[in-house]
């Protein structure tokens, strides 16, 4: 009976120094999930401050692009201005040419078309050269 209980008590050694060993081993794990923790927040932090750096220095070069849009759009304001200018008084000199070589052209179709009384009528009315 004695090797019997001794057996027991050698596996009841071998059962409690493997629960040890399995304590152990769990708070090991647990103080390095904490630190994998730690890194995780830290690395957290740092991405952050990365990413609201990059988001400034986008802005920024954004604001930059805006502001040479509007200086180039200012330039072009300028020009459709000229350009405008250039096209009313060309048009002022050249107009009354067009229209008159239109209405030259067009008289000599359509008189032939005008009667008789409406001519005579037409002639009463414009004063003598």
């Amino acid at each position: 009976m004695d090797s019997g209980i001794s057996s027991v008590r050698n596996l009841l050694y071998v059962v409690l120094v493997l629960a040890l060993l399995a304590v152990g081993t769990n708070f090991y794990v647990a103080s390095l999930l904490d630190r994998n923790s730690q890194e995780l927040a830290s690395l957290r932090l740092l991405l952050q401050k990365q990413m609201m750096g990059s988001a400034i220095t986008q802005a920024e070069e954004m604001q930059k692009k805006m502001q040479a849009l509007n200086e180039s759009a200012s330039g072009i304001d300028a020009k459709m201005k000229k350009a405008q200018d250039d096209f009313v008084v060309r048009m002022n000199a050249e107009l009354p040419r067009m229209m008159d070589r239109y209405v030259a052209q067009r008289a000599g179709k359509i008189q032939p078309m005008i009667p008789d009384e409406v001519k005579e009528k037409i002639k009463q009315q414009m004063p003598p050269r």
